[in-house]
Order: C-alpha cells, then sequence, then structure tokens
C-alpha cells in the first residue's frame, strides 16, 4: 500500500522537542524587533510549515498575516528567527 502522504517516497523524519517549541515560542513573543513588525503577540502572525521536496522534509517557521512584509522587515525575521531557533536548538 502506498503512503497517501508521501507517494510511496522514503521520507525523513523531522522532529522538535515540545519542551524546545515553548521556548522558541517564547523568545519569538519576547523579542521587540518581531514586537514591532508584528504586534503584540508575535506567534499570533507565524505559523510552522512543513514542506515534502526533493526527499526531504522542511520544516520553517513563516509568516502569515494580511500585510506583506518590506524587504527590511523580512530581512529582521529573517535574521532574528534564525537566531533565536538556532540558540534553542543548541
Amino acid at each position: 500500500m502506498i503512503d497517501p502522504y508521501t507517494g510511496g517516497h522514503d521520507v525523513k523524519r523531522v522532529g522538535i522537542r515540545l519542551k524546545t517549541l515553548a521556548a522558541i515560542i517564547k523568545d519569538l513573543d519576547n523579542n521587540e524587533e518581531l514586537r514591532t513588525i508584528f504586534g503584540d503577540p508575535v506567534t499570533g502572525h507565524l505559523a510552522i510549515v512543513a514542506e515534502y521536496a526533493d526527499g526531504a522534509v522542511d520544516l520553517r517557521i513563516e509568516e502569515i498575516r494580511d500585510t506583506p512584509l518590506t524587504a527590511d522587515e523580512s530581512t529582521r525575521f529573517t535574521e532574528v528567527t534564525d537566531r533565536i531557533v538556532y540558540a534553542n536548538l543548541i
């Protein structure tokens, strides 16, 4: 039987401990730069997106709001989010 979620492909698993996810959420919500961009709570405008592509699962945080980010906001969002995620994964 073919797995309906992967189309029969061998999927690598991606996981993150809930404790780590909770720490990331807390740090995102407490970051002043992100509050300036998104308002409070920051995480009310973010989503975790999982995507299967090229034989691997990609897990990332994306912004979801009615108004698109400016180029500067997008750059800051990426830099701050990457810093927060990496700090919590170490």
